[in-house]
């Protein structure tokens, strides 16, 4: 099975590829850093390349010997375009864990060009948005009319990774959207608050930008959509009130004043974290008859689901040559009881 992670050294990317290994499998591995790829490969005993995404033609170079690529190297506004434009050249399989809505409206332009050249396309391989997309999918199939969708989700007993945090600095300052209408429309941060009952938690919530705005819509084609996730009630209120300052909190020099401490404190979730946590995710669907439907799944730990997500859609992709090409998001491929091939998870 011949398959490249490309960011493996960061938090999530190591995590996943001590997953792979445990499955058996050789990835290679490869970054920007070979002060940073070489030790895990040493440690795991895998091959690894050394190359940053710059320049197209170069990492097409790169990547001619493998079936798939997974991205783990985020911001993904910073590294998919340019991976995605050289699979599409070396015929590779794409895929990624980001939650970004705009990675997904991009690598959606690529659709008819990856049907072209016979590559599947396909962002949101972990966390974000494996859960959420089963349970929109899961949902939309009760009720095929639907026209408005409400997801939330939220993550019980770990700690954010220095990637992902990493992603948040990156868009500080811009702003909160929904799904309206068939058209994605900017809010306010924290547009809507309101407390959510996940089945075994009853949690305050708010609307976030989260990738389902994108691939639900794709998934289900439901016009109208908004995710939530849990937040405590007071950073809510910080980020309404930070909106005022967003003109400032978008300039570089305080990202980068944010994204020094970030390097120097975040690290993410240890192992006992991602064994012991877990997700709970909520959804309802409702139609023009005022009809709804409600159901929550429970997952485990955000992290710990990404790197075994990852590496099942990656099996799933090189083994089954039937697959149609193009983009695609994982339940609209996969169906939605995907998140369900993974320990723990179960709707309710």
């Amino acid at each position: 099975m011949s398959f490249l992670i490309y960011g493996a050294s960061g938090y999530t990317g190591k995590i996943t590829v001590e997953h792979a290994v445990k499955q058996g499998l050789k990835p290679t591995i490869a970054g920007r850093t070979e002060s940073k790829l070489r030790p895990i490969a040493d440690e795991f005993k895998l091959d690894y390349l050394v190359f940053d995404l710059d320049d197209v033609d170069t990492t097409t170079s790169n990547l001619s010997n493998f079936s798939v690529v997974l991205n783990c190297a985020g911001p993904f506004s910073k590294t998919a375009k340019n991976l995605i434009k050289a699979c599409l050249q070396a015929g590779t399989h794409y895929l990624d864990i980001t939650g970004e809505i705009e990675v997904f409206e991009m690598a959606k332009s690529f659709h008819q060009t990856a049907i072209d050249k016979n590559i599947i396309i396909m962002s949101g391989v972990g966390f974000d948005v494996v859960p959420t997309d089963c349970m929109a999918k899961f949902l939309h199939d009760k009720m095929p009319d639907a026209t408005h969708l409400e997801l939330a989700w939220a993550g019980l007993g770990a700690n954010i990774s220095h990637g992902t945090m990493s992603t948040m600095v990156e868009n500080l300052g811009q702003s909160g959207a929904i799904r309206k209408d068939g058209k994605i429309m900017p809010t306010p941060t924290g547009h809507i608050g309101k407390i959510i009952d996940f089945g075994k938690k009853k949690l305050f919530c708010m609307t976030i930008p989260w990738g389902d705005i994108s691939t639900a819509h794709f998934t289900t084609s439901i016009p109208n959509i908004m995710v939530f996730s849990a937040v405590p009630k007071n950073a809510y209120y910080t980020m309404k009130f930070q909106s005022i300052f967003n003109p400032i909190v978008r300039t570089r020099f305080i990202k980068n004043k944010i994204e020094a401490y970030v390097d120097q404190n975040i690290t993410g979730p240890n192992k006992e974290k991602r064994e012991s946590g877990k997700s709970l995710v909520y959804g309802k669907i409702s139609n023009q008859k005022g009809a709804t439907i409600e159901a929550r799944l429970e997952t485990m730990e955000a992290y710990q689901l990404t790197a075994e997500m990852s590496i099942l859609i990656t099996q799933k992709i090189i083994e089954n040559k039937q697959l149609k090409s193009g983009y695609h998001t994982p339940a609209e491929l996969f169906g939605s009881k995907l998140v369900l091939e993974l320990a723990g998870s179960n709707f309710f």
